[in-house]
């Protein structure tokens, strides 16, 4: 993270009764990142999943003007992307929308404030809100991050990529039964099923509905 007008505060993370709040084991920055809401854990994973992003850092600074003030300015998540990428690196504000609509005049203001103070850092600044990524999508990603976390070996990759070659789509049961019919390695291809899709080798429509065995999945040409 190394543009110097950004600084960075420490969480510290308070327990309440509306909010879920704890810390998210981050693979992309070798870390565990404090989350505030469930909102903002699923903002985090989705980054994981995000191939353009190389890292992300939680409760950036910066300075904004306000009314004619200058104000310090926190918010929820600073995203720094890839060279290649075709988009900035981001302050992202995490938000509910009825937060939003709330309190809208005070949030248009803050939000433009920030925008402008971004764009003169050469950043962009993102707004995260529920309406981003749908339950079923944020569902299946914390289903897959779990192959990313704890790799395994997969023997059964060659044959299951060898059978999608030479198939267009087929569910993950069938693809299962075709690389083996002993029900006692059943379990283990399954996982290597769902490995290959969190790699990015294999895809499935990760928007349609909670990834099962009757999920279809294909080869995911890059």
């Amino acid at each position: 993270m190394e543009n110097s007008a950004i600084k960075f505060s420490q969480r510290k993370i308070k327990k309440n009764y509306r909010s879920i709040t704890g810390h998210f084991p981050s693979i992309k920055n070798n870390t565990s990142i404090s989350f505030e809401s469930k909102l903002e854990k699923a903002l985090f994973l989705s980054l994981e999943f995000d191939n353009e992003v190389i890292s992300y850092q939680e409760q950036p600074q910066i300075e904004i003007c306000i009314n004619g003030k200058d104000k310090i300015y926190s918010a929820d998540c600073y995203s720094k992307r890839s060279k290649n990428s075709n988009k900035k690196d981001s302050i992202i504000e995490v938000k509910y929308t009825n937060e939003i609509e709330k309190r809208k005049d005070y949030f248009e203001k803050k939000f433009e404030a920030a925008k402008t103070s971004a764009n003169k850092l050469n950043l962009d600044f993102e707004i995260y809100t529920e309406k981003i990524h749908s339950e079923i999508y944020l569902d299946n990603l914390d289903f897959l991050y779990r192959y990313k976390l704890q790799p395994i070996e997969n023997k059964y990759k060659d044959q299951i990529l060898k059978i999608l070659n030479k198939k267009n789509k087929i569910s993950a049961f069938d693809l299962a039964n075709l690389v083996s019919e002993n029900p006692i390695e059943y379990g283990l291809i399954s996982n290597c099923i769902w490995d290959l899709v969190c790699r990015e080798k294999l895809k499935t429509n990760l928007e349609l509905s909670k990834i099962t065995m009757n999920s279809l999945v294909e080869l995911s040409y890059e």
